[in-house]
């Protein structure tokens, strides 16, 4: 069973905090990927740093930041394969971000386009595609999967999507925390909002530019909104 792992930021942490977290971010990577756990992963530039992409009445509506205006924000993600929950959360427990601030797991619904590993190095983009909550009629809904199937098989051809999938609706998230060596762990996503992740892509391009270009054209954006975050070295945060 895989999961989509969000690391998630939701307080500021001390110097002390840090320096335990990048001290300890690489076993915790060594380990998993030793025990064929992480299929993948890597931090995320700042929240400020995203595009937000909407297409409405065929205009491209791009704006700066993410697409949840909160002060808790996704800043990486891992693919896990694990077992089930159960063992997912005693993965996440383990990741050192969650001793200060949360991991956010959610399952994966269709993992026919999520590999048993990739390379972190070619992660360029990640495509966080965000859903309003609001449901459309059902041929509406049977066109945009038709439509989503076409830009997926469209960008597979360019080698530039390397992993993609929806995710578990927010009620089947698991939120894990860290605190004095108890693992607390809540049901539901870190921010409860109307506006929820439904999926991700990831994305080896050549500039961001031409990854929000991807984000404008597929389906989803049409309709809900499309979040462009990139990829930053682990090197470069320890």
């Amino acid at each position: 069973m895989k999961f989509l792992q969000l690391v998630c930021i939701e307080q500021e942490t001390t110097d002390a905090q840090n320096e335990i977290m990048a001290r300890e971010i690489f076993p915790w990577v060594e380990d998993t990927v030793a025990r064929r756990i992480n299929i993948t992963g890597k931090p995320l530039a700042p929240p400020s740093t995203a595009k937000t992409v909407r297409v409405r009445d065929r205009d491209k509506l791009i704006s700066d930041g993410p697409f949840a205006a909160t002060k808790e924000f996704i800043g990486g993600f891992d693919l896990l394969e694990c077992e089930g929950m159960e063992e997912a959360i005693e993965v996440a427990a383990k990741h050192p971000v969650a001793w200060f601030n949360a991991i956010e797991l959610r399952p994966i619904i269709d993992d026919a386009y999520v590999p048993h590993f990739i390379d972190p190095s070619r992660l360029q983009q990640m495509l966080l595609v965000c859903i309003n909550g609001a449901a459309e009629a059902p041929e509406v809904e049977d066109q945009i999967m038709r439509d989503c199937e076409a830009w997926r098989d469209e960008i597979q051809a360019t080698g530039v999507r390397l992993a993609g999938a929806p995710v578990a609706a927010p009620s089947e998230a698991k939120t894990v925390r860290v605190r004095g060596g108890e693992t607390l762990v809540s049901d539901g996503p870190l921010v409860q909002a109307e506006e929820f992740l439904g999926g991700f892509d990831l994305l080896s391009c050549e500039t961001f530019e031409e990854a929000v270009s991807w984000a404008a054209k597929h389906p989803i954006a049409r309709f809900h909104t499309i979040e462009v975050r990139k990829f930053v070295d682990l090197a470069s945060v320890a």
